[in-house]
């Protein structure tokens, strides 16, 4: 199968293209925005006569779009870049794959849910409380509204990382390490789940469809633990043996952007499915975290 990946230099492009690579059944290709080079292809998903000169050279059967702004205050600092990479491309981008005979699978967020009936599953009403959900949501409508294409809905990422900073998970580690008493939210209620776990379900998926099964509408994908921020920053503690006792938990958190409570997903319509990605939180926040403890 010939699979084109955009936002391949991102947080969840990265080990999304890493392990479809690795796989021989798939022809992989690559993309990226400002950090193209070597192994991946420069493309400006806002210059559309760019994508239909790709789709047509490449002629991949799968799109997986991973490219988005995905920081919530910075969605809303920048409101109309945001909605022109989360909403316009995307929408364009399912237009041509489907002028071109590809599927797109567009990933989204839990954020398209306000988080006060949890689980949520697949055909739940959406209610998104700020503006990046609004814009994934707009989106996702743009892009089912453009073929036979699909979405997943995933929730809080965080995965291998150049620099802390990628992931608001792994920057938790610099909170921990710097001593300074700090409170941090102890109210929203999130599952941050593995990018190598994603680009596992993508990978089971992208081999289901190459094998004949249909695709289609919106699934979702999670890992199993909950914590709040400040629950998370202990297990970061605990992974990296340093002490979190200078952290305190806040239960009435002040957003810049508000954030949803509880936004867990229903993911048995693809645990219906054969497919399965869990590895345990404590054993994926240790991996990713050692190789920073001496920098």
């Amino acid at each position: 199968m010939n699979i084109l990946i955009t936002g391949a230099s991102g947080l969840l492009g990265r080990s999304l293209f890493k392990r479809l690579t690795a796989n021989p059944a798939f022809d992989v290709t690559g993309t990226a925005f400002s950090r193209a080079g070597n192994e991946l292809r420069q493309l400006d998903l806002t210059d559309f006569g760019q994508v239909r000169g790709q789709l047509q050279e490449l002629r991949p059967q799968l799109v997986i779009h991973c490219a988005a702004e995905r920081w919530p205050d910075r969605c809303a600092e920048q409101p109309d870049a945001a909605w022109a990479l989360n909403v316009d491309s995307s929408a364009q981008l399912a237009r041509l794959c489907n002028d071109s005979g590809a599927q797109l699978a567009y990933i989204s967020t839990d954020y398209v849910f306000d988080g006060s009936a949890p689980p949520y599953s697949v055909d739940d009403t959406t209610n998104p409380i700020n503006f990046y959900g609004r814009s994934k949501l707009a989106g996702e409508n743009a892009v089912l509204a453009n073929g036979n294409h699909w979405v997943l809905r995933v929730p809080w990422l965080f995965g291998p990382v150049l620099e802390l900073g990628e992931s608001g998970v792994t920057a938790l580690l610099d909170t921990v390490r710097n001593r300074v008493p700090t409170s941090l939210d102890d109210w929203a209620i999130r599952y941050p789940t593995s990018t190598e776990d994603i680009a596992a379900v993508l990978e089971q998926s992208a081999a289901k469809i190459a094998a004949g099964e249909e695709f289609s509408g919106i699934y979702h994908w999670s890992a199993s633990t909950a914590c709040t921020r400040y629950g998370l920053a202990k297990l970061v503690a605990e992974a990296c043996d340093l002490p979190a006792d200078h952290l305190s938990g806040d239960q009435s958190p002040q957003y810049g952007e508000p954030r949803p409570h509880n936004c867990r997903l229903d993911r048995s319509r693809l645990e219906k499915m054969g497919i399965s990605a869990d590895e345990p939180l404590r054993q994926q926040l240790e991996r990713y975290l050692r190789p920073f403890l001496d920098r």
